[in-house]
């Protein structure tokens, strides 16, 4: 296998290598994912820089055929939504995001660029419905292949939401069993980081007890949902999932068990994800994959939770704090 290509940062670009690129054989790559609080003991872009981490392993895992394409790199975008209630989160709502990634797709599709690839690493429904809707009206709009990476990795490894526990459970070291409500800052995330940013990492995350939404809510005697958070499901379970997610966040920073995480057990991670998302990032580049199969396992849901009228009624029913809705 010949050496892994790069991207090129964007904005490092002068117009005369700008000029130069194939944009038509050219990959551009943006991360959009929110600035939020990740426990005590991550970064606040924590879903940015794993989104762009995503990204650039992805590179690692693509065939042969597509490692001579140019990779390009945008800045990322922090419009996103539904971050943790807490100081130090900056909110969007799910039009925005659409509406941003709409602009960024349609101004380079009409400098000529074909292939678009949006990264991200924040489990909420919402937000990366938001991404796909934009993507997909993207790719219709303008005959360009705009499509969401972190959709397509829960799409190929089956899963309907932030646990990962069933793909992650054969990482030497960890159990399946060590994934549970391991959905925000816990052992995932937190190895991650590890492995790409260790200086942006506080070393007190070693010493943080494990905390997930269902202890809390065995703790302060509250029911527990019937249905596990971020699944599909039906709608009154997912509310109540989701609103119990919310109560939880609104008094804790994390969920999960930090204190177990590595860079050894993040590189692993970043491996797993990257190499299924490789797999359909190469199929859309090869006109493979049909644009019905870019989308995740929510897809089906999308007109719920992106629909202008709907999260306005969903904020409500869900009494989001107008910081984070």
């Amino acid at each position: 296998m010949s050496e892994t290509p790069t991207s090129i940062r964007w904005e490092t670009l002068t117009k005369k290598q700008f000029d130069a690129i194939d944009r038509e054989s050219a990959v551009v790559f943006v991360t959009c994912s929110p600035l939020e609080v990740h426990g005590p003991h991550l970064p606040l872009g924590a879903d940015c820089l794993e989104g762009e981490g995503l990204a650039e392993r992805t590179l690692r895992f693509l065939p042969e055929r597509h490692r001579t394409r140019t990779f390009l790199k945008l800045p990322f975008l922090w419009t996103a939504c539904d971050g943790v209630p807490q100081p130090g989160t900056v909110a969007f709502r799910p039009s925005t995001t659409i509406r941003a990634l709409e602009d960024v797709g349609r101004s380079l599709a009409a400098q000529g660029f074909c292939n678009v690839m949006v990264s991200n690493f924040h489990g909420s429904p919402r937000h990366f419905l938001a991404i796909e809707t934009a993507c997909d009206r993207t790719s219709r709009k303008h005959g360009i292949r705009m499509a969401s990476i972190f959709s397509l990795m829960l799409s190929r490894l089956n899963v309907g939401g932030s646990e990962l526990g069933d793909v992650l459970g054969h990482i030497p070291g960890v159990s399946k069993e060590d994934f549970a409500g391991d959905t925000h800052a816990g052992l995932v995330e937190t190895s991650q980081l590890l492995a790409l940013h260790p200086q942006w990492v506080d070393p007190g995350y070693s010493k943080l007890p494990r905390r997930t939404v269902d202890l809390w809510l065995e703790e302060t005697g509250r029911p527990r949902p019937s249905a596990p958070r971020g699944r599909l499901a039906s709608i009154p379970k997912m509310v109540a999932g989701f609103k119990a997610g919310l109560q939880f966040f609104c008094e804790e920073t994390y969920s999960g068990a930090p204190a177990g995480a590595s860079a050894e057990i993040g590189e692993q991670i970043l491996d797993t994800l990257a190499s299924r998302s490789a797999e359909a990032v190469a199929e859309i580049l090869d006109g493979a994959l049909s644009r019905e199969q870019w989308h995740s396992p929510f897809w089906k849901l999308r007109h719920i939770f992106v629909n202008p009228v709907a999260v306005r009624f969903f904020n409500r029913l869900l009494q989001v704090p107008r910081t984070v809705g």
